[in-house]
């Protein structure tokens, strides 16, 4: 068997161009997988933090029932001071934790004095919100903070809308927890961006205590919870349910990946769009390596039937031939990931900026993120790709005649 496989490799570097052809097929496709999976999972990445660090956090908290009704009675489902601060006691003790922070959600409208335009609005906790939000950027004037009473953040496309500027006073009109209605003038503290321009043209932020004054209660409708890593996410959900039941607290929870839909959908598309391409790269680096394994059998007919003559059994043809794919496939899959690794770096290091994503407001560097577990399948998919596109010119010298094979010119 050893004998076999020193014989293989001696044929691998004999027929050096040959071997150079297949090489570079599985080299370029190896690389090409590597940086669209590495490019995928950098854009997964980036929506997955934007998200957290913009809107969901990692955890939300809410009054039993309030995801099922809110929609129709958000009155009835917010979370009074009591459960906000049993809660906040759990979580503040939990070392996975790194903070928390409460929400209050208002719809309304807001009016400059000559036009008015529907809003989706939160009273915030400025300080927390900070750190929570850091996703979101400011695009002009000074950020929010605890004593700007009357202060508010306003979303880029919701300010231009109004032709506002910062400073200037609006006015929002919303329905109060009772039903009745209110209104209260607001400040425009700064512009900001949470990168989803659909958002920033209906965002606006102002302190909590004033949307409470606003929609006359001292009730918030969620608790945010960011914890040190999106990986425990999970971990963390399980233990805070366990803890929740044994508090008996009224209320539920929801992970950011219960909430983030349209990521999911991203990601669903995006990887049916790269197994496809997968197929195709995988069937070229295969074509190209069976038509170059058939090409050797036509070139090596006399030597084959040569081997043959001194006693090599069809079997062991075939062995040689497979394990001189088999050392092409793995140098060739090996150099494929240094390749890709090298053209990573290369791209993340280059400062290449991507075109602004459909419905985004900001663009992004080129990054991509290469995993362990993506290097382990790209390395084995290549070899085997490489051994079984073999596998046909192989069992093809086999079939050949002894006698026809010595007398092949």
């Amino acid at each position: 068997m050893l004998l076999n496989q020193k014989m293989a490799l001696l044929n691998v570097f004999r027929n050096y161009r040959r071997s150079l052809i297949t090489l570079s097929a599985i080299i370029l496709g190896c690389t090409a997988l590597i940086l669209f999976a590495g490019f995928i999972n950098s854009m997964y990445q980036g929506m997955r933090e934007n998200l957290i660090h913009s809107q969901l956090g990692h955890i939300q908290i809410y009054a039993k029932g309030y995801n099922k009704n809110s929609a129709s009675e958000p009155e009835k489902y917010l979370l009074d001071s009591t459960t906000v601060s049993k809660v906040q006691d759990i979580l503040e003790a939990d070392a996975d934790v790194l903070l928390v922070t409460e929400r209050l959600n208002f719809n309304g409208l807001i009016s400059n004095g000559s036009q008015s335009v529907a809003v989706v609005g939160e009273g915030i906790v400025p300080d927390k919100e900070a750190l929570l939000s850091s996703a979101v950027s400011l695009k002009q004037g000074d950020d929010l903070f605890s004593d700007d009473t009357y202060g508010s953040l306003v979303g880029d496309g919701l300010f231009n809308g109004l032709s506002a500027n910062v400073g200037e006073y609006l006015t929002i009109l919303s329905s109060t927890a009772d039903g009745a209605i209110n209104a209260i003038d607001v400040q425009v503290t700064g512009v900001v961006s949470t990168g989803v321009r659909e958002v920033d043209a209906r965002f606006i932020r102002a302190n909590l205590s004033l949307i409470q004054e606003l929609l006359y209660t001292d009730k918030v409708s969620r608790m945010v919870v960011l914890l040190n890593n999106t990986d425990d996410t999970d971990k963390v959900f399980q233990k805070l349910e366990q803890i929740f039941e044994e508090h008996d607290l009224n209320i539920e929870m929801r992970t950011w990946s219960q909430l983030a839909g349209y990521y999911h959908e991203v990601v669903g598309l995006f990887n049916s769009i790269f197994q496809f391409i997968k197929i195709i790269v995988l069937f070229i680096v295969a074509l190209s390596i069976a038509n170059t394994m058939l090409m050797a059998v036509m070139e090596r007919t006399r030597e084959i039937g040569t081997i043959r003559a001194i006693g090599g059994t069809p079997l062991s043809v075939m062995n040689l031939l497979l394990s001189e794919a088999a050392i092409i496939g793995l140098i060739g899959s090996t150099l494929g990931i240094a390749c890709g690794w090298f053209g990573a770096e290369m791209l993340n290091h280059s400062g290449w900026m991507m075109p602004t994503p459909p419905g985004s407001s900001q663009s992004y560097p080129i990054r991509i993120i290469i995993e362990q577990s993506m290097i382990v399948e790209t390395f084995l998919i290549a070899l085997g790709v490489a051994v079984a596109s073999s596998i046909y010119p192989a069992f093809k010298a086999t079939r050949l005649s002894v006698a026809d094979a010595l007398r092949f010119v």
